[in-house]
């Protein structure tokens, strides 16, 4: 795929900033348009909302004015009021944003503990995709490690990896987890697997893993893929840091009625505690 249009929410925190520089760094790399969102709470009394408005002006225009971020893009400033993550949400499906890109938030104490932060609300009910970035952008991304689950959504979050580290190392990992498997196979005396059954297991997975590969990577890409035993989230923090990787991609699950409430296991734990930027692509 190709990204037409980008929209970056920010609270101009230092958070924010760094989701902004990473916005500005993806939309001089594909050309895309850039939409910059502030939204001010619009349940603030009259005087402090127009004060935040100024506030927001005036960090926005120092935040375009400093440094080369904003020079020769397509970028549009807004400030909205409202409430954040339904104005974001709003805002992605009226520019028709192929990326949402926001900052990591802190939770909003024990509210938080229950309704999610902003960024989480956001990727529970958007159907854009959403990158959570918590690194400076010091340039393209350089190594990325994508979740296969085999899914739609999974090929869209590698489809995206690809554009978004165009020079970059991808790995594909798809974890397997098998239940029972003291009842069902042969184990060690750890209740290891035994090489045998891991062996015929990943036989199994080749032929779709390369399937896999053939419709998501670019021609020519190399591409790197690993089978492994494991919980997913536990599989993929181990080859994030094993790889150095800047770059999570995973594809998350809505199921309809539950859409509001399930983002899906592995993207929920990895949304909470990722060492990396973290790209959610849902199944457009």
């Amino acid at each position: 795929m190709t990204l037409r249009q980008i929209l970056v929410a920010t609270d101009l925190s230092e958070r924010s900033d760094r989701a902004v520089s990473r916005a500005c760094l993806l939309a001089r790399q594909t050309g895309a348009a850039l939409h910059i969102l502030h939204v001010v709470d619009e349940e603030l009394p009259a005087p402090v909302a127009e004060a935040d408005i100024a506030a927001a002006e005036a960090g926005l225009t120092e935040l375009a004015s400093a440094g080369r971020n904003f020079a020769g893009l397509d970028a549009k400033v807004e400030i909205s009021p409202g409430d954040a993550w339904r104005t974001i949400v709003e805002k992605a499906d009226y520019l028709d944003a192929d990326l949402v890109v926001m900052g990591s938030h802190r939770q909003r104490g024990v509210a938080g503990m229950f309704e999610g932060t902003t960024l989480e609300r956001v990727a529970r009910v958007s159907r854009r995709a959403v990158l959570r970035v918590t690194a400076r952008a010091l340039g393209p991304y350089g190594r990325a490690v994508v979740g296969v689950d085999f899914s739609v959504c999974a090929r869209q979050a590698a489809r995206l990896a690809f554009e978004l580290a165009p020079e970059g190392a991808v790995s594909l990992v798809h974890a397997y987890h098998v239940p029972y498997r003291a009842l069902t196979m042969r184990t060690g005396p750890e209740g290891d697997l035994s090489k045998a059954e891991k062996d015929e297991i990943e036989a199994e997975l080749a032929e779709p893993i390369a399937t896999f590969v053939r419709e998501t990577a670019p021609a020519g890409r190399e591409v790197r893929s690993l089978v492994a035993e494991g919980a997913p989230d536990h599989v993929l923090r181990t080859q994030v840091a094993a790889m150095k990787a800047d770059l999570l991609c995973l594809g998350y699950h809505a199921r309809s009625w539950l859409r509001d409430a399930v983002l899906g296991s592995t993207a929920r734990e990895m949304l909470a505690d990722c060492p990396c930027d973290l790209l959610l692509a849902p199944a457009r």
